[in-house]
């Protein structure tokens, strides 16, 4: 008899940036705007476990590299796990992102990837803020988003994009832009600003 994978259940924030135009197209037409897709994202765990290990409070950041739309592969990845985190929450966590216990959206897109490094252990800084928020890793990437704003009167403007039977990673994003997006790590490096950054709760298990 095949053992059951162990369950979990993750509720978080979800700080994704990317190369995209404000809004990323990926949402809307499955294509990045400018050919490649390359992505910083954070990821604050509020509440959470992997089996009876309690992943509240780790905070995890990916830096991932597509050449072409993310559902046609070949990506290359790098997973870094705050250096807070203990033991089997770092292996808990990494079993997730990777993609070996199924549920959404892991079992997908871990399978985009052909090389993966990590989980790396690594001190996070993590300011989670909605559209204001960002993330760094010193020495490694840096990430600040910052909200969009009314080109006529300089007042920020409100934008969600919102999947009503559910989104792929979320259901409800509000859209901001990039001040800062750059990452310097082995394969994985890229440099891009004034681009697409989203801020949205996440929940995901591999649970009906």
């Amino acid at each position: 008899m095949t053992q059951a994978p162990t369950p979990y259940r993750i509720k978080a924030n979800w700080l994704e940036t990317c190369n995209c135009d404000p809004g990323c197209n990926c949402n809307f037409g499955g294509f990045p705007d400018h050919g490649s897709c390359e992505a910083l994202i954070g990821l604050q765990i509020e509440e959470g476990n992997f089996g009876d290990v309690d992943l509240s409070g780790v905070k995890a950041v990916l830096a991932i590299m597509w050449p072409k739309a993310i559902h046609e592969g070949n990506g290359t990845a790098a997973i870094f796990i705050d250096d807070s985190a203990s033991e089997q929450q770092v292996q808990g966590l990494a079993t997730i992102l990777t993609g070996q216990v199924g549920g959404m959206p892991w079992e997908i897109l871990a399978a985009t990837l052909t090389s993966l490094d990590g989980p790396v252990l690594k001190h996070i800084h993590m300011d989670v803020n909605g559209t204001n928020s960002g993330f760094s890793i010193e020495g490694i990437l840096e990430a600040k988003m910052v909200p969009l704003k009314n080109p006529v009167t300089g007042e920020e403007n409100e934008v969600h994009i919102v999947f009503p039977n559910g989104g792929l990673i979320w259901n409800d994003g509000d859209n901001a832009t990039t001040s800062t997006m750059k990452v310097d790590y082995g394969a994985v490096k890229f440099d891009h600003t004034g681009m697409s950054g989203i801020f949205a709760p996440v929940e995901w298990t591999n649970q009906k």
